[in-house]
């Protein structure tokens, strides 16, 4: 039986689709997604007040915190990429990329005004958490969906739609199962913003990966080496580590 819902969530629309052979535990499996997604999102936004993120941000130098396990798991993916793509992947905003350390569960500001924001991995972690869950309760196919970050599990291929900027509407990609897509627009006047882009210019990027938080973050430095072939060069290298996939596609300034 095919079940779907969709409400919003992680700034975006979540859109949950499963098979599940009883309609009761497949309903309840939803219901227990979307409680996750209030529970990771109260933890992972630097916009909820007392989550972990925005607790860190308010930090004096040389203070420490100890986090909420899902915390740590992005923060130590997030750290991972940060050294493995020499600093590139920054959560900071440009406001200190190496002044926060994670080392046992707990987080170090090394100086004031660093601030940190999960919103280039954390999505793609949250789409991750919630299949998961739709699996252990009995789901034998099904996707989640946060605005362009999908996570499919199962046999079953779900269609890959692209949004094209320049025509408008949808276009049809190709198909995915048993994986992740993320896809990111970075133009003058898009939410994605890309440092260094031309004006005028646009750049449209998409990566599968077999997780949606690689995917997620992998197109934040994918769109960065569309920019500098050495640093293309390098991501290439982090992209075949992580099992992953890059396409781009570039239009120039006038």
């Amino acid at each position: 039986m095919l079940l779907r819902r969709a409400r919003p969530g992680l700034g975006t629309l979540v859109e949950l689709a499963i098979h599940h052979p009883e309609r009761a535990r497949g309903e309840q499996a939803l219901v227990d997604a979307f409680a996750q997604l209030d529970g990771l999102e109260r933890r992972l936004s630097r916009f909820v007040p007392d989550s972990d993120i925005a607790r860190f941000n308010a930090l004096p130098a040389g203070r420490a915190m100890a986090l909420s396990p899902p915390t740590q798991r992005v923060l130590a993916a997030a750290d991972w990429l940060r050294t493995h793509s020499q600093g590139r992947f920054d959560l900071s905003m440009g406001s200190g990329c190496w002044d926060w350390r994670l080392q046992g569960g707990r987080l170090c500001k090394r100086a004031d005004g660093v601030q940190l924001d999960l919103g280039g991995i954390a999505k793609g972690y949250v789409v991750d958490r919630l299949a998961a869950l739709l699996r252990r309760a009995g789901a034998t196919a099904g996707s989640v969906n946060a605005g362009g970050d999908l996570r499919v599990f199962g046999p079953d291929p779900v269609p890959l739609l692209l949004r094209d900027e320049q025509a408008g509407g949808l276009r049809e990609f190709g198909h995915l199962a048993d994986g992740a897509f993320a896809s990111s627009h970075y133009a003058p006047g898009s939410r994605s913003r890309l440092q260094g882009l031309a004006d005028g210019a646009a750049v449209q990027v998409a990566v599968a990966a077999p997780s949606a938080l690689w995917a997620d973050a992998l197109c934040k430095l994918a769109g960065l080496g569309v920019l500098d072939p050495a640093d293309g060069e390098r991501e290439s290298a982090l992209l075949q580590r992580l099992h992953a996939q890059v396409w781009t596609w570039r239009r120039r300034a006038p």
